[in-house]
């Protein structure tokens, strides 16, 4: 963060700066988040303390029970930890073109693709609004260059993508 010699006068080059776009990569494996400004591009941001690289944030969600879900390592750990009872879901982008699969259940509750994948990406936006003290509403997903070799079905994949990110509160979403 930059300092000033006063915290009493707002200045441009005393004033931190505030992402107004989030750049996610939404992996099958991974994902990782960097945030951008008109001004200035952000480091990726650590998402993941419990991560080797805590910039990487695993793809993987587990529910211990339908109101509870950790991510990433905690996912992984959590599952061990509960004798691996509960919902274990990783790999859950290879779904998005799949029309035939529309979600789970964690015991009774029904969860749509849409909501897991909103669930995952709310939890990315959540983390780095908390570390970059801001609330950012934009978002640039990065997408394979095909989700399907099919048009209709990678023009659906897409939607279900976009669905999901707006489900995760953000308002404007590019591809």
């Amino acid at each position: 963060s930059r300092l000033c010699n006063s915290a009493r006068i707002p200045h441009p080059i005393c004033t931190p700066m505030k992402p107004e776009i989030y750049a996610i990569d939404f992996g099958t494996s991974n994902s990782l988040l960097a945030a951008a400004s008109k001004e200035e591009l952000f480091s990726p941001i650590a998402l993941d303390p419990d991560a080797k690289d805590p910039t990487i944030l695993r793809s993987v969600l587990f529910f211990p029970d339908p109101s509870r879900c950790h991510f990433g390592e905690a996912a992984i750990r959590e599952y061990v930890a509960q004798d691996m009872e509960g919902r274990l879901l990783r790999s859950i982008k290879k779904f998005l073109p799949m029309r035939s699969f529309l979600g789970t259940f964690v015991n009774d509750r029904a969860l749509y693709l849409e909501d897991i994948i909103a669930t995952y990406l709310g939890e990315m936006r959540r983390r780095a609004n908390a570390k970059l003290d801001c609330e950012v509403t934009s978002v640039l997903l990065g997408r394979p260059a095909r989700f399907s070799a099919d048009d209709a079905e990678d023009v659906f994949a897409e939607g279900r993508l976009r669905t999901a990110a707006e489900r995760a509160g953000f308002k404007r979403v590019e591809f």
